[in-house]
């Protein structure tokens, strides 16, 4: 079996401004401190983090296990050699950059390794895979990551938020002006434009303010104050601009005195009108975080469609449980509170197939908990963050008995902007059972209920001033979506040895008939030479599927009568083993080594959330080679 430590690494700027290592090389060791393995693995790492000079790097190159490079997310991955199972491990990291340094004269900068720290990994099994893997993730402090960035690589950061200053309202599409009072010249750091949330971040390096009028001869640092001094840090003030207008800000005299690499800052302005939204409310799309535009015309040239000719995503999935209807919401329409609710409506198909029926508006019971916004507190008078409260709509309450959604009207409330509306519980829908009692593995699905297939909504978002059913307005229509929910109910599993049942929502199961009924029907009948593996797999969105025995040797695929992939359903018999090291060759079963042999039958289920594809089902069973 494989082991697998699967990491992530990042960095902190603020307690609310952070990055993935992007570019960074992270080292695994055995332990160098072996006296001390137990102290250092319960240490806290802020406590472990610190520089390795060349010197200790040399020491410790005999200990190195390996090295892997950290991707744009910060992730990771190592993969260990059993006989290492059962030891601790020293993780550390080299960084020969940093992410989004700004461009500045080439000088040569030697890669910098730090140590984190010693880690017991607490393995787990996973028994699809037939693998073991530990995760670990870690954010280095401010303290560490500013100094690194700024020290080691000239690279300065400020991280902050805008808000109204009574209200404490967002103000998004602000665009932000650093700059360094100084003796000789005022000095440009950068601009940076605030998000939905307030948000910004500007990076420059320390040739922005260390200009004079005798540069690039001289590049220092000067103090706008007399007498005239000179320190290592700017002194930071900022100007705003809103919609293409400067607007109030600040000057010198509002000046941060030397400010360090990382700079954290919370800004607000005085008697500004923020729209409720930059957008009016809008059904887009559907997931949290799955991008799928629900027509063609709001992708705006996006490829992450929800398909007109078939209803799925692009990678083919169709939905199933719980799917969250995202967009843009408004406090107001036509000046006046705004409330919103979505209908469904069921179709003969994807595309422009007929409805069936009429629309019929979603409640309560057909939705899960959703955020919409999020109520804004004061800030800490000492460290200046903004409390959040979020604000959900669903069972939790939030939606009355006709399924409208009253938007909140306090001013320090945020709505989603691309963000949840509502959470579809789509098996309110079409979710249904068929009970797969007495179906034997190697027949169809049919002998005991018709082939299941998908069935087809398309959702709308309706707006209107509350309680005023003349202003109501369509905020968004999909496509038809394909859905499926059906749960297949009594599916035989594991076959004849220990049988038990599922309900899933697809079939997956496997017999060997040489073990049917053998040992008085307690399937514990070894085989000999031959294997007969009966296999059945039925769903809609059915992806890839596999039918593989592992044991000494093996794997082993089962190739005469293979499963297809891709079908509605695929079912038979299968009979040859077929190595594939060195070339795929066939292997008699009475070759096979005396010893215990599993036979998995994998099966993909193309059926999204919007978040993830479901995870697949199986059924497995194992026998002895006598």
């Amino acid at each position: 079996m494989g082991y697998l430590i699967k990491g992530n690494l990042c960095g902190f700027l603020c307690d609310d401004c952070f990055e993935p290592l992007f570019g960074s090389k992270v080292l695994l060791y055995l332990p160098w401190q072996k006296d001390a393995i137990l102290q250092t693995a319960v240490a806290n790492p802020k406590e472990t983090f610190r520089l390795v000079d060349p010197k200790e790097a040399k020491g410790r190159e005999k200990l190195l296990i390996g090295t892997a490079d950290v991707d744009e997310k910060g992730n990771f991955e190592f993969d260990i050699d059993e006989k290492y199972r059962g030891t601790a491990f020293d993780i550390d990291f080299v960084c020969g950059s940093v992410p989004r340094r700004p461009p500045v004269p080439p000088r040569k900068i030697e890669p910098i390794q730090f140590h984190i720290t010693t880690f017991f990994p607490e393995w787990r099994a996973d028994e699809i895979k037939q693998n073991f893997y530990y995760h670990w993730r870690y954010c280095i402090s401010a303290k560490w990551w500013c100094y690194i960035r700024g020290h080691y690589f000239d690279v300065w950061t400020i991280c902050g938020h805008m808000y109204v200053c009574d209200t404490k309202t967002p103000i998004p599409n602000v665009e932000v002006t650093a700059w360094d009072a100084d003796f000789f010249t005022d000095d440009n750091l950068g601009s940076a434009i605030t998000d939905a949330s307030g948000h910004f971040r500007i990076d420059y390096s320390s040739d922005k303010f260390k200009q004079t009028f005798l540069s690039p001869a001289i590049n220092v640092e000067t103090d706008p104050g007399l007498p005239l001094s000179f320190k290592s840090g700017p002194d930071v003030y900022f100007t705003y601009k809103y919609n293409g207008v400067s607007i109030q800000g600040e000057t010198a005299a509002n000046r941060r005195n030397n400010v360090g690499y990382c700079l954290c800052v919370n800004l607000c302005l005085k008697d500004i009108v923020v729209p409720p939204t930059g957008v009016p409310a809008s059904f887009t799309k559907i997931g949290k975080i799955g991008n799928h535009f629900i027509n063609e015309e709001i992708a705006s040239g996006n490829t992450n469609v929800i398909a007109q000719s078939t209803g799925k995503t692009p990678s083919g999935q169709a939905f199933y449980g719980g799917i969250a209807l995202r967009g843009n919401l408004a406090q107001q329409l036509n000046g006046n509170p705004l409330e919103y609710s979505f209908d469904v409506i069921e179709t003969s198909g994807p595309g422009t197939a007929a409805d069936i029926g009429t629309w019929k508006k979603l409640l309560v019971g057909d939705m899960f908990d959703a955020v919409i916004g999020t109520f804004l507190g004061l800030p800490d008078p000492i460290t200046g963050d903004i409390p959040t409260t979020d604000y959900v709509v669903g069972p939790s309450g939030g939606v009355d008995a006709s399924g409208w959604i009253a938007v909140p009207q306090a001013n320090n409330f945020a709505p989603n902007i691309n963000g949840e509306l509502l959470n579809l519980n789509t098996a309110k829908l079409n979710g249904f059972s068929v009970n797969m009692a007495g179906l034997v593995q190697g027949q169809s699905t049919t002998t005991r209920a018709a082939l299941q297939q998908n069935r087809y909504f398309k959702i709308r978002m309706v707006k209107r001033e509350a309680g005023n059913a003349s202003t109501e307005t369509i905020a968004g229509v999909s496509n038809p979506i394909a859905m499926f929910n059906t749960v297949y109910a009594n599916v035989p599993q594991f076959g004849s040895w220990t049988p038990q049942t599922s309900n899933e929502l697809g079939v997956a199961c496997i017999d060997i008939q040489e073990m049917i009924g053998g040992g008085g029907g307690t399937g514990c009948k070894p085989i000999t030479n031959a294997i007969h593996v009966n296999y059945t797999a039925a769903n809609p969105n059915m992806g890839a599927v596999s039918l593989v025995m592992y044991g000494p040797g093996g794997p082993y695929n089962l190739v005469n009568a293979a499963p297809v992939s891709s079908v509605s359903e695929t079912f038979g018999t299968a009979v040859d083993l077929e190595t594939q090291t060195p070339t795929p060759t066939i292997e008699p079963v009475g070759n096979l080594k005396k010893c215990a042999y599993t036979i998995w039958l994998t099966v993909e289920l193309k059926l999204t959330n919007g978040e993830s594809q479901h995870p697949g089902i199986h059924d497995w069973m194992s026998f002895c080679k006598g």
